[in-house]
């Protein structure tokens, strides 16, 4: 607990009318993640019943052929975070803390920690799951640590600047929907 008291030293009072605008925006990417990944569930669970009751499994070239459900998953769940985030910069809001949300200017530290968090998060997730995958599939005797470290630290390095990019850009585009939206008020 006392970081996360510490984090929220460093990053300063939330202010409440952003609070309100992120809680809006992440109820519709929320609301969009749930009932997509609904839609998705009973998807697959009717693709299994249909080639079940038909006896056409799905293992098969026939399966090649139907819309996979993870691919139907995978659009779900980036179109949730990215509407989210477009309704956020939309709104001239990126966080909730006075720090980050005042901000005239780039916050190039915190824009670099999270990033950073983004690349480690990444990188250690690939290098563990190749891991599992390979022990699951050839055995723990053929697995290939060098290449999944290897894959895990491109991961980090692909996922850092790639995060460093978008959340430059993402505050970049907020601070100036801010601007313009206070230049309204004043009018």
């Amino acid at each position: 607990m006392k970081i996360i008291d510490r984090w929220n030293e460093f990053m300063g009072p939330k202010d409440e009318r952003l609070t309100a605008e992120a809680n809006r925006c992440a109820a519709v990417g929320y609301a969009i993640l749930i009932i997509g990944s609904a839609l998705c569930l009973y998807y697959g669970i009717m693709l299994n019943q249909v080639a079940e009751t038909t006896g056409h499994p799905l293992l098969t070239p026939l399966g090649q052929s139907v819309f996979p459900v993870d691919t139907a998953l995978l659009i779900i769940i980036l179109a949730s975070g990215l509407i989210s985030t477009y309704l956020q910069v939309r709104s001239g809001t990126f966080d909730t803390h006075t720090r980050i949300a005042q901000s005239d200017r780039i916050p190039w530290d915190y824009v670099a920690l999270v990033s950073l968090l983004c690349g480690l998060g990444l990188g250690v997730t690939t290098t563990v799951m190749r891991i599992l995958a390979e022990v699951q599939i050839v055995g723990v005797e053929n697995v290939t640590w060098g290449g999944d470290i290897a894959m895990g630290i491109v991961y980090f390095t692909l996922a850092f600047f790639l995060a460093f990019g978008l959340f430059a850009a993402t505050f970049h585009s907020a601070i100036d929907r801010r601007r313009q939206l206070e230049r309204e008020l004043e009018e």
